[in-house]
């Protein structure tokens, strides 16, 4: 291949003037904007399917990145509508190869001569035992895996962000038939890393930033901060993120049966101005949740000179050592989980010395320019394209 590269990638962003939201959309943005900083010879086309879209429209990000919005069906399940609409771009545009962020996304352009990649950012049979709507778990989470059974062994490349994920492919058995494995951290944000880690203020101040889910298991943390409370009166626990409303009624029901009303707060989904902001008076950052992937609250707490209190689920275990960069607990044993955040609250030189261990693990590992050097490589490979 000769002269720019011209890339498309599916998957969810942010509509014109709103933050990235968490997950899938907050890593493909972070890829893009590293990818435009980095002045390679590549031309970056982003299509996105929207449910809140009503007519087609085209936005530019970052001086030169067309990111085209199109509707969703609105009478047929997304999993069968998209791959439909995705189609009809990629036939009404010349790229030299697609990279999606979702296996469905993929589904009806296997057949189509242009080489493609995709990133694996959930674990979904997994993640569908913590779904209650049976039709969500079917044409959602089974039909994902479905797709993504189907579409292993012939696609041109496959992004592991984390060793977990590799670890999930050898035990479906697929891991061997499969070509053009790379493993590739999600990217931080450089913003993240501009948050010093020694100018938090005193306040005994813990922040949640996850969608309010069972997965998420918020409702650990409040049994936290209930035993927190007696020896740390005035703790402060502040939660963020899109909810699933049943979960969060449960959720809010138990901040005012255990009296936390002054305690916990929900602010809902916030501006990445806002979380850059929470950030900078958290002391600790809890994820306890019961299944991740790659969650990028962590890798963004440790850019942050953060140290967190995470589950000792094995996707984590890759991102945190314990006592080095945070801690790795059981989170279904509340009363462990608040000695050591009593214990940390109350030592600034230790949250201190762990936030900058962090720190330092996060620029080498989830910095955004070496995540677009490694991903520019694999595009290359992919390509065939000659140093």
């Amino acid at each position: 291949m000769v002269g720019t590269m011209k890339v498309c990638y599916i998957g969810e962003f942010p509509l014109p003037n709103h933050s990235p939201g968490a997950g899938p959309e907050n890593v493909l943005y972070n890829l893009v904007k590293g990818i435009c900083k980095s002045n390679n010879n590549i031309d970056v086309s982003i299509v996105t399917i929207r449910n809140d879209v009503t007519n087609p429209f085209t936005h530019e990000y970052f001086s030169n990145v067309p990111v085209h919005y199109i509707p969703s069906f609105k009478l047929l399940p997304r999993s069968f509508g998209d791959p439909i609409k995705i189609r009809k771009f990629i036939e009404e545009n010349d790229f030299d190869l697609i990279h999606a962020h979702y296996p469905i996304a993929l589904a009806k352009i296997m057949d189509m001569d242009i080489p493609k990649i995709l990133t694996l950012h959930g674990i979904f049979h997994i993640e569908k035992k913590f779904v209650k709507n049976p039709l969500t778990r079917l044409l959602y989470h089974d039909y994902n895996t479905y797709m993504l059974k189907k579409i292993l062994s012939k696609l041109d490349g496959f992004v592991a962000i984390s060793p977990y994920v590799i670890d999930i492919l050898k035990e479906m058995n697929t891991y061997d038939k499969m070509n053009g494995i790379f493993q590739i951290n999600n990217p931080i944000d450089e913003l993240f890393f501009s948050i010093s880690s020694t100018k938090k203020d005193k306040s005994n101040f813990i922040i949640y930033p996850a969608r309010i889910t069972e997965r998420k298991n918020q409702l650990a943390a409040i049994e936290v901060i209930k035993l927190v409370k007696e020896k740390v009166p005035d703790v402060k626990l502040i939660l963020t993120g899109g909810s699933d409303k049943t979960y969060l009624e449960k959720v809010n029901e138990s901040i005012i049966k255990n009296n936390l009303t002054q305690n916990v707060e929900y602010l809902g989904k916030v501006s990445r101005d806002k979380i850059l902001e929470l950030y900078q008076k958290a002391s600790i950052v809890y994820l306890l949740s019961n299944q991740e992937t790659q969650p990028m609250s962590i890798i963004e707490s440790m850019a942050t000179g953060t140290p967190v209190i995470v589950s000792k689920i094995n996707s984590n275990k890759y991102l945190v050592e314990n006592g080095v960069n945070g801690y790795l607990m059981d989170q279904n044993d509340p009363e462990k989980i608040a000695e050591c955040t009593v214990e940390l609250l109350a030592n600034k030189e230790k949250r201190v010395k762990m936030g900058e261990c962090a720190r330092h693990i996060a620029q080498n590992k989830y910095n955004s320019d070496i995540i677009v050097e490694q991903t520019l490589e694999m595009y290359k490979k992919i390509l065939g394209v000659k140093q």
